[in-house]
């Protein structure tokens, strides 16, 4: 049975001690705690928290630990906090605290316009730290990035063509920024902390109670002794892990370091072992219930609920687990690999009896959004489930190291994000003040109009070149101004055309020339990063495709009738399998392959694939001719036999 340890962390930054430790843990535990009382409207002696002072408590909170946790460069200390780093923790103080005793007056005085000296000096102080924060966490493109659009406004008449704005002062930007709602404060930082805080503590919650060992052994039990076992065991897992935390990276460092030596164990060349896990930790992030940031951030800029934006995404991510489950197969049948021996497995029941209160925890977290709609309480109602039924089990149990474990955890993600998220504000900010997002969305529509090709060819590019140095949120929240409304206006499904900047936003995690967790999947596997790149990006092919498809197509994001999603999905389903044995050069009953077959089989794969009648019976009839052309010459064991 594989045993992880229950307080194996996947952090990455400083180790904190002393008083550094115990501030980290009890900021975090109280911002928690207030976060609670504000989602759930909590009064306490008849006041309510104000917005904008609860926006600036989880700024106060999270940015100075990014100091603390975060060493400014790759040579600095890691075992003490330097003099510098506890200055400027105590330097992005300041600005939340007078926030959040001046949050009445500077929504109802105006303040974002005209803002009080002692404002404007802290806030343009909190401005320049936000992006060294953001420089701590995300690297230098995505701060280089933040801090060239944020400043754009004082600039904006010097801009030719569609970039010439209007010029704005230092004082009426550092008061857009820092003391309005449509920047630090925007759209991000609301949604984190409206609803997604909830959703990381319950991620956090999860892992500090041991799921990532029980997701692995149920997936053992399941699928450890088919052949390819060891793969389709990676597929699954990292699948379950990846979809709570969140995180491509974290996910691959996490299960990887179980799944990629056994896959290597059992035959499969270390390129292709990271690959797997590469691509299965990509997937878990767009996997629903919990889809990471972008989700919640794409329900709000739609105007619907978290649970339609899972509901749409359903489809697209079934085929995409499905073409990375077939093309394993295929892989493993060609080569002779087999599962793992029986006596390496833990019993299905076994499994399910040690973790059966994470599949409840879960199916609590899905009532509630799904049901009842409560997508905000519904973390905190799955966490307080988990924990009461972890209670059962002395293993599992949170006692004092285990809770100490939590509050690390979430006090790690939560400081990612709120340092993430608040500075993408500062794109969003700059872009609204000046009003030039609607002068390119008007431009890309024009050109839209004639080329709707073009036009997907270039946001897919963009895309994919924003998301080489950004998350996946961060680029997303900026085409999602530029972009998406042109996509919509010249009649793209609003639902379609917002996957389909999310899908091409996370293609860079598997791609070269970054391809941030196929490098990392490399580095455990010891196997040549770009040859496991490549790898990844064949296995990954559907998350290429599938966003032209449902542009043409909204049916494949559950947008249409009954019938129409049936048959979109149904069809889809096989042009996946043609590809994937295309790629592989291997096909079920057919065995192996040739390449006249193969390509015959991408082909009719790709007809399938896309929307329409007329193409999916041109790719069943290509499917007909390549098969009859593998038969005929094909030798079976009797003819040769009978000669």
């Amino acid at each position: 049975m594989v045993q992880i340890p229950k307080g194996e962390s996947a952090i990455k930054g400083r180790t904190l001690n002393g008083f550094f430790k115990w501030y980290y843990r009890y900021i975090t535990a109280f911002a928690v705690l207030v976060a609670f009382i504000t989602i759930f409207r909590i009064t306490i002696f008849g006041y309510i928290i104000p917005e904008m002072s609860y926006f600036a408590l989880l700024l106060g909170a999270f940015m100075p630990l990014c100091f603390l946790v975060y060493p400014a460069a790759a040579h600095a200390s890691q075992a003490h906090v330097p003099w510098y780093d506890i200055l400027l923790a105590v330097a992005s103080l300041p600005f939340p605290i007078y926030a959040i005793i001046y949050g009445f007056d500077i929504i109802l005085g105006g303040w974002e316009v005209s803002p009080p000296l002692p404002a404007k000096i802290l806030g343009g102080i909190t401005w320049v730290l936000l992006i060294e924060a953001v420089r701590r966490i995300s690297g230098k493109v995505m701060a280089a990035f933040i801090l060239t659009v944020s400043i754009y406004p004082l600039f904006a008449h010097l801009c030719p063509g569609l970039l010439m704005a209007k010029q704005y002062s230092l004082s009426r930007i550092i008061g857009f920024h820092t003391l309005g709602t449509q920047s630090i404060f925007g759209i991000p930082t609301q949604i984190f902390g409206r609803i997604l805080i909830g959703y990381m503590l319950f991620a956090a919650a999860l892992q500090a109670t041991g799921a990532v060992t029980v997701f692995i052994n149920f997936s053992l039990a399941l699928l450890g002794n088919v052949r390819g076992g060891a793969a389709k065991v990676s597929i699954l897992s990292s699948a379950f892990f990846a979809t709570m935390s969140g995180s491509a990276l974290a996910n691959v460092i996490t299960t990887g370091a179980v799944t990629i030596p056994t896959m290597k164990r059992l035959g499969y060349p270390p390129y292709y072992a990271a690959a797997i896990e590469a691509c299965a930790s990509k997937g878990g992030v767009l996997t629903p219930p919990v889809m990471g940031v972008v989700a919640f951030i794409m329900a709000d800029f739609i105007g619907v609920s978290y649970a339609k934006v899972c509901i749409a995404a359903a489809i697209p991510i079934t085929l995409y687990w499905i073409s990375l489950f077939t093309q394993a197969d295929f892989y493993a049948a060609k080569t002779g690999l087999k599962g793992l021996p029986g006596r390496e497995l833990p019993s299905l029941w076994q499994a399910i009896a040690t973790g059966w209160f994470y599949i409840a925890s879960l199916g609590v977290l899905i009532y509630f959004i799904f049901f009842q709609y409560l997508e905000a309480y519904a973390p905190f109602y799955a966490t307080g489930a988990l924990i009461l039924m972890a209670s059962c089990r002395k293993e599992t149990r949170l006692n004092i190291k285990a809770l100490h474990h939590l509050l690390d955890e979430t006090g790690y993600i939560l400081t990612q994000l709120v340092v993430i998220l608040a500075g993408v504000g500062l794109v969003i900010g700059a872009m609204s003040i000046t009003g030039v997002a609607h002068g390119l969305s008007g431009f890309m529509t024009r050109i839209g109009g004639q080329y709707l090709y073009l036009l997907l060819i270039l946001g897919a590019l963009t895309s994919f070149i924003l998301g080489i140095g950004m998350t996946i949120a961060a680029c997303y929240v900026f085409l999602a101004m530029l972009l998406a409304p042109t996509l919509v206006q010249i009649g793209i499904n609003e639902m379609a055309a917002h996957f389909f900047l999310v899908y091409w936003a996370s293609v860079s995690y598997i791609t070269p020339p970054v391809a941030l967790a196929s490098y990392a999947a490399a580095s455990i596997a010891q196997a040549d990063p770009l040859k496991t790149s490549f790898q990844a990006l064949k296995l990954g092919f559907v998350s290429l495709l599938v966003p032209f498809f449902f542009v043409y197509d909204p049916a494949l994001v559950a947008q249409g009738t009954a019938l129409q999603i049936i048959h979109a999905a149904s069809t889809a389903v096989l042009g996946i399998i043609m590809l994937s044995a295309g790629f592989e050069g291997y096909c079920f009953f057919l065995k192996r392959i040739k390449f006249v077959t193969r390509a015959l089989f991408m082909l009719a794969g790709l007809c399938m694939f896309s929307p329409g009648l007329e193409s999916d019976a041109v790719g069943i009839v290509i499917s007909g001719i390549s098969i009859g052309i593998h038969l005929a010459f094909t030798k079976r064991p009797g003819m040769a036999a009978a000669k």
